[in-house]
């Protein structure tokens, strides 16, 4: 392909906008990072592309990005990185897709309680607000103050203290609610700054004005007003990675991984979700290779549970309600491994409205919130045992500190009587349960080993997805690369899930989503093909 010709597929994969326009671009090992990326810029200049690492822990991933411009029609953008990626003789290429695979509400104006109806987006997914709520029912629903004075009795660090929680997300602004957090570092991958301050814009319905001041609040409020976090002795670094929850771009939240492994932070919690990311991933795998715990919201109102919490490589965390059973728009299935409160959590809430911005707190709903209330607990375990005496068992014992969490976070867990544990995984968090616990609990118990191949531990998160969607038969094209195609595999599937109440069921998935001529070809199996709306196929 000529140079004119590869300049005008990355043109026709955008449109003017605000940008910027991405692609990333995985290297071969034996790739040299600086001569690729001085081809690439070379090729790419008369777009205007300036092509960078990843990040600083990241070389042999490089980010095409293009001011001005934004990627356009999907089937087009997938088009230019799988061109990108032939070109250059690359392991994979992908585009920075902003997608709302994971919606959540705009809050009410204060003191008004929201009824669901017709008007609600999506439909059957978010739940009216109860009226009369103990302001701290999520904490107790964890058994929070329990693990507290368990660790005070012990004399051991409680609530948090020391342990830093790193919170990619839309950043902070000023609340009464987190005056007197302890606050360290703090960044904003989007304008490259020190500034982690959240701007509470753009308004709904792409906006999300104030998500991470009140998913922030949920975990590290301290005990003087109406919100208290689950770790309110941990200190908290917030990093402005996107702008809205309804419009994520994987890129972004790879960098501010590892940003945050950079920085020091020892748990990160992520409340977004959307698609598969080749960049993503490999974050993900360097946060946890340097004993960071890493968790992500399930996801909300599309069924199965998104990225990034659908890796193994990250703990994936689903909502409740204050009855214990499922939160109505909770993503579920066997990617779940635990579950928290989901449902009229109480959290800080900043952002347009009438009332003080500055003091407003009210119920919230999402696994945004399930999340952040883990991450504290993943807190309180840090702080009440000794990071570095964890790392040390964790080592000796054959395991990552993220797995070894993992592994005791699902032993300890809560479980109702009527608990659907491949919906929902292992039960409800239990943060007492979890500090009294032997470190060796639940290594009797089976577990499947996951792939040691990264790329077929990536490749088999979207066969799990297509497996849940159309079958085990779809998921069997063994000439497909699942690795190179599974972003846009992915994007295909979840833009058909249109019904959150009945899931991704055959009557809820009637419009696929156009797909690059590239998969198009690639792909051989019938039920696959079925699934994308190939070949004229329903």
């Amino acid at each position: 392909m000529s140079t004119v010709e590869l300049v005008a597929r990355i043109e026709a994969a955008t449109v003017p906008g605000p940008g910027p326009a991405r692609f990333a671009l995985v290297l071969r090992p034996a790739q040299d990072p600086v001569a690729v990326r001085a081809r690439v810029a070379d090729a790419l200049a008369a777009a205007g592309a300036v092509v960078e690492p990843l990040s600083s822990l990241e070389p042999r991933v490089l980010v095409v990005e293009l001011a001005a411009r934004d990627l356009a029609d999907p089937a087009a953008a997938f088009a230019a990185a799988y061109a990108l990626q032939q070109e250059f003789a690359l392991a994979a290429a992908e585009p920075d897709l902003p997608t709302g695979f994971s919606p959540v509400p705009a809050p009410p104006p204060p003191g008004e309680l929201r009824e669901e109806g017709v008007e609600a987006f999506p439909p059957g997914c978010w739940a009216p607000e109860e009226a009369g709520l103990e302001p701290r029912w999520a904490l107790a629903a964890m058994r929070v103050p329990e693990a507290w004075d368990h660790s005070a009795a012990r004399q051991r660090p409680t609530q948090g203290a020391g342990v830093v929680v790193a919170q990619p997300d839309t950043g902070i602004t000023r609340h009464a609610e987190l005056a007197g957090v302890l606050s360290v570092g703090g960044y904003d991958v989007l304008d490259d700054d020190p500034d982690p301050t959240d701007p509470l814009s753009p308004p709904a319905p792409l906006g999300t004005p104030g998500h991470g001041t009140g998913t922030a609040s949920v975990v590290v409020s301290p005990r003087s007003l109406t919100v208290w976090g689950s770790a309110p002795a941990a200190r908290h670094m917030p990093i402005r990675a996107i702008e809205s929850v309804v419009r994520i771009t994987q890129v972004t939240v790879a960098r501010a991984i590892d940003r945050a492994v950079a920085d020091g932070a020892q748990v990160i919690t992520m409340s977004l979700g959307g698609l598969p990311s080749f960049a993503l991933f490999g974050a993900l795998r360097r946060a946890v290779a340097a004993d960071v715990i890493v968790l992500a919201a399930a996801g909300n109102c599309v069924r199965t549970v998104v990225w990034p919490a659908r890796y193994d490589d990250c703990i994936a965390v689903a909502g409740t309600d204050v009855r214990d059973a499922p939160w109505r728009g909770t993503c579920r299935g066997a990617a779940v491994d635990v579950a928290a409160p989901a449902e009229n959590v109480l959290h800080a809430q900043a952002g347009p409205g009438p009332g003080d911005p500055l003091d407003r707190v009210g119920q919230g709903q999402g696994t945004s919130y399930a999340v952040a209330l883990t991450a504290g607990v993943a807190a309180l375990w840090l702080a009440h045992h000794g990071r570095a005496n964890l790392v040390a068992a964790a080592r000796s014992g054959g395991e990552t500190l993220q797995q070894m969490f993992l592994r005791l976070v699902r032993a300890t867990a809560r479980r109702p009587a009527t608990w659907d544990a491949f919906e929902m995984g292992a039960g409800i968090v239990d943060a007492a349960a979890l500090l009294g616990a032997d470190l060796d609990l639940g290594r009797d118990r089976e577990a499947v080993t996951p792939p040691g191949d990264p790329r077929e531990r990536a490749a088999r998160s979207v066969r799990s997805l297509v497996a849940e969607v159309a079958g085990v038969d779809a998921a069997r094209d063994a000439e497909l690369d699942w690795y190179a195609f599974g972003p846009e595999i992915a994007h295909a599937v979840l833009s058909r899930a249109t019904t959150p109440t009945d899931g991704l069921t055959p009557e809820a998935v009637r419009v696929p989503a156009p797909v690059s001529p590239t998969l198009s070809a690639a792909v051989t199996s019938p039920p696959l093909r079925n699934l994308l709306g190939l070949d004229g196929l329903p």
